[in-house]
């Protein structure tokens, strides 16, 4: 039965006799894990209870949409409890965990040194600081050893980006902004138009491009920088156009805002950057122009992502002053309560078919990070913004991937 739940949650788009299968299972399982809270659940018999463990995992977040380096972790679990388990084999994994956990804290050694260097945060003390929190994703999206310069593109890029995030949702007056996007349109070093806090932004993206620039050059691929400021370029004229909508207190019909604020996600700058550290042979020209092209993948993506994204964190942004997300944008609009909204939103997240048409030309690690950010994101967005509000299951996860090793017998 588990089997068949986990077989199910491959179905594409429109399979309904898989589309049952996942309801008939997740009944039966359901009704099986109720074992695990009964007053008798503490005396079952090893083997059943290791079964209920991965059943009540398994309902949770099945294996479709679990990050991969934490299923590794949780199934090591499972492992050693099961009666006559191979003790070499437990032994191997967990050191193959432990030998990546190092790998990864010296990447985040590496990483944070260049961010305190940067001083960023001190100098825009408006921002969120969650370099740790981005680095979470690139390991998410790219766990194995041979991904470690595309988790450096990935994090640096996305660490600042997520300052110009707040920049425009929190800081910047619509003129400011209006300014501040001009000047990255042009690609004006100077910025003399630009204030402090703008201008340091500018300047530190700079910085990180350039670094780029010196890695993707020696390897033939002097392109890479054009892409990524045109993805910059992109995004920002994105939350230009949401801080209008702000600005004039204008609430979007849905397909409006998704229209744009799917695009607004920065998947496009998130890829493009995730390239820049992928090599030749993964991630040629050909791969950038596919990207820019704004393939189906890539917008349903977004879409999926900003959706959830809305979901938890529209009563925080609003506090602080934000455009309206797509749970005011269905309130309006359908004349519903925010319950029925979020219920109806959720339902197209389930929506949409990622490989819609078949992206056979696409290197498949180019399209296996799609699918790790759509896991990253049901991972962090499931029950709260855990990307902003990191104190909560963020926390343990952060902690279980790249802190606490694993215990080796002697």
């Amino acid at each position: 039965m588990l089997s068949l739940y986990e077989a199910a949650y491959l179905r594409n788009q429109g399979e309904s006799i898989l589309d049952d299968a996942v309801q008939f299972t997740k009944s039966h399982l359901t009704s099986a894990a109720s074992m695990a809270e009964s007053p008798d659940s503490s005396e079952l018999p090893l083997p059943e209870a290791v079964v209920v463990e991965r059943i009540a995992h398994a309902l949770e977040r099945p294996l479709r949409k679990g990050v991969a380096i934490l299923e590794h972790l949780f199934f090591i679990s499972v492992y050693e409890k099961m009666a006559g388990h191979d003790g070499t084999l437990l032994r191997l994994a967990k050191l193959s965990f432990n030998v990546l956990q190092n790998m990864y804290q010296k990447e985040l050694k590496v990483l944070t040194k260049w961010w305190i260097d940067l001083d960023l945060i001190r100098r825009n003390d408006y921002a969120r600081d969650k370099l740790v929190e981005v680095y979470f994703w690139a390991v998410g999206c790219l766990w194995e050893p041979k991904f470690e310069l595309a988790r450096y593109t990935f994090t640096t890029i996305i660490t600042i980006g997520s300052v110009f995030d707040d920049t425009y949702d929190a800081y910047g007056s619509l003129d400011e902004l209006e300014l501040f996007t001009a000047a990255i349109e042009r690609w004006d070093p100077s910025m003399n138009s630009l204030n402090g806090k703008m201008k340091v932004l500018f300047e530190a993206m700079i910085t990180g491009f350039d670094e780029i620039d010196i890695i993707t050059s020696q390897e033939g691929r002097p392109y890479c920088l054009e892409y990524a400021k045109l993805s910059l370029k992109n995004m920002t004229k994105l939350y230009m156009e949401e801080a209008r909508w702000l600005a004039k207190a204008y609430v979007p019909t849905l397909e409006e805002y998704r229209l744009i604020s799917s695009l607004s996600t920065t998947y496009q700058s998130i890829v493009c950057a995730t390239l820049c550290g992928l090599g030749t042979e993964v991630a040629p020209k050909e791969v950038f122009d596919w990207l820019f092209a704004e393939p189906n993948i890539l917008v349903v993506s977004s879409d999926h992502c900003r959706l959830m994204d809305d979901i938890m964190s529209h009563k925080f942004e609003q506090e602080r002053g934000h455009v309206a997300s797509s749970v005011e944008c269905y309130m309006l609009q359908y004349g519903v309560s925010n319950e029925e909204a979020v219920d109806a939103l959720n339902e197209m997240v389930e929506e949409g078919e990622l490989l819609d048409p078949p992206c056979r030309h696409i290197p498949k690690e180019v399209l296996s990070l799609f699918l790790g950010f759509e896991q990253v994101m049901d991972v962090l967005y499931k029950y709260s913004d855990g990307y902003t509000h990191s104190d909560t299951t963020t926390k343990d996860m952060l902690t279980a991937l790249l802190v606490v090793p694993l215990p080796i017998a002697p």
